[in-house]
Parts: structure tokens; C-alpha cells; sequence
């Protein structure tokens, strides 16, 4: 199946793939030896050598960042979508058909610079917005076909579409929910509560910032049962359960 034009930046924005990109930069050789990676700050380092003979070499340690190597992607594969597109429509010899096949496209662009102006993830780098529509701009001025459509000014995100966004809870579903139980009840630690918190308050955090190994969101009704003090029985057993009675201050 043929890939998208603009399957790289539906995955970058829309599927979160940043830090796949991010570990890209870290393993990276492209710049030469790397001589230090800094992975909290987002920084390489490599040695480049300068100078024609073995007497007067001279070898200078040069940092690149993760955006600047972002930026470098994202123009390589502004050229490659444009390339896609361009084919594609070489590929189509009614005007008609063309002309839809670019407006699909601008419906896509539209709903792609939105999400990289608002989303937390990637909205920092504001370039990759900015590219998106210099991308539309030459599409609209190199084919004479403009984008008559009313483009959407905010997200309305919906709970399926922040899924992606959540953090993925790699273990049992039930390990997690058991260890916000523990947490935020008095039950394994003795005392107070580590986390102050209401049944319901603990519920929607874990349904608004976690979702299953398989991608899939928690299922409220376990949540509901797993956080009622009476289903001790249906909660994560011993072996399984995370120890939360070394969190406790000492005093």
C-alpha cells in the first residue's frame, strides 16, 4: 500500500512519535564520532577534525541539539512529501481528480498545523507548524488550487483522540490501579494517606493519563471496583502488588 505524502507528520503530531525521534538523535553517527550524549538536556556532542595534514590538526568538540537535528528532519521530509505529492498527481490525468486529490490534502495540512500549534508535545517546536504551511503555501501557488475550506481555529479533543497522549502502563492494569489504591487509601501504610485524594479524583486521573500495554484506555468499571475498600479480593495479590509502605515518612 502506497504510504500518505504525509504519513511522517500525522505520526510525529498525531501519534506522538517524538520520542522516537528523540532517540533517533541520541544514536545518531550522522555527525561523526559523539563524544557525549546528554540525554536530559537533549544535546550531542562529537569531534570535528579541521586541518589537511597530521601537524596541524586541530579537533573541536561541536554540540548539536535535538531541535536543531528535528529541524534538519523536518525539512528532509518536507522535500520528500512534496516529491510524493508531485508524483501523485503526475500519476492522475483528469484535472478534476486532481484538484480534489490537493484539496483532500489541504484538509489534512489544516488539521496538522492546528495540532502542532496546540498540542503540548510538539507546539515547542515551532517550526514544524510553520513548515506544514510553507508546504501549503507552494501547493497553492505551484498547482493554482486554494484551500476553499474554513479552517478549525481550536482542538476539540475527544477522549479517543488524547489516547495517544497518555502514558502506557506496560504491567497489569490491575498492579497500577492497586498501587493508587494504596496510595491513596490508609490500608498498607498504617496511617495517612499518601496522596490526597477522593475515589473519584483518583479514578480520572488514571483514565485521563494512563491507557493498557495494548493501547487500549482503562476500563472505568475496573477502576470502580478495584478502588472500593470492600474488593480487597479483586485487588493485585502480594507478589504482584507494588510496596508502598517504604514511601511512608519515618519520624
Amino acid at each position: 500500500m502506497e504510504q500518505h505524502p504525509l504519513q511522517y507528520f500525522k505520526d510525529l503530531i498525531l501519534r506522538n512519535k517524538i520520542t522516537k525521534e528523540r532517540l533517533s538523535f541520541h544514536t545518531t553517527t550522522e555527525y561523526g564520532k559523539v563524544t557525549n550524549r546528554d540525554y536530559a538536556n537533549g544535546t550531542i556532542e562529537y569531534a570535528e577534525v579541521h586541518g589537511s595534514n597530521e601537524d596541524d590538526l586541530v579537533i573541536e568538540n561541536v554540540t548539536i541539539t535535538f531541535t536543531t537535528y528535528l529541524e534538519g528532519k523536518i525539512n528532509e521530509e518536507l522535500f520528500n512529501s512534496l516529491d510524493r505529492i508531485d508524483n501523485r498527481l503526475l500519476e492522475i490525468d483528469d484535472e478534476k481528480k486532481q484538484v480534489l486529490y490537493l484539496k483532500t490534502l489541504y484538509k489534512t495540512l489544516n488539521t496538522l498545523i492546528l495540532y502542532a500549534d496546540e498540542l503540548e508535545h510538539i507546539s515547542k517546536y515551532t517550526f514544524v507548524a510553520g513548515s506544514l504551511k510553507s508546504l501549503k503555501n507552494e501547493l497553492t501557488e505551484k498547482y493554482a488550487v486554494h484551500d476553499d475550506a474554513t479552517q478549525q481555529q481550536h482542538i476539540n479533543l475527544s477522549s479517543a483522540q488524547q489516547t495517544s497522549y497518555k502514558l502506557q502502563w506496560m504491567g497489569k492494569s490491575k498492579v497500577l490501579i492497586t498501587l493508587f489504591y494504596d496510595l491513596y487509601s490508609n490500608v498498607e501504610n498504617g496511617g495517612e494517606p499518601l496522596i490526597k485524594a477522593t475515589k473519584d479524583q483518583v479514578k480520572n486521573f488514571l483514565l485521563n493519563n494512563f491507557i493498557e500495554k495494548d493501547g487500549q484506555p482503562l476500563s472505568a468499571s475496573s477502576i470502580d471496583t478495584l478502588l472500593t475498600p470492600s474488593k480487597e479480593d479483586k485487588r493485585a495479590l502480594k507478589d504482584d502488588r507494588i510496596d508502598t509502605s517504604k514511601f511512608k515518612d519515618k519520624k
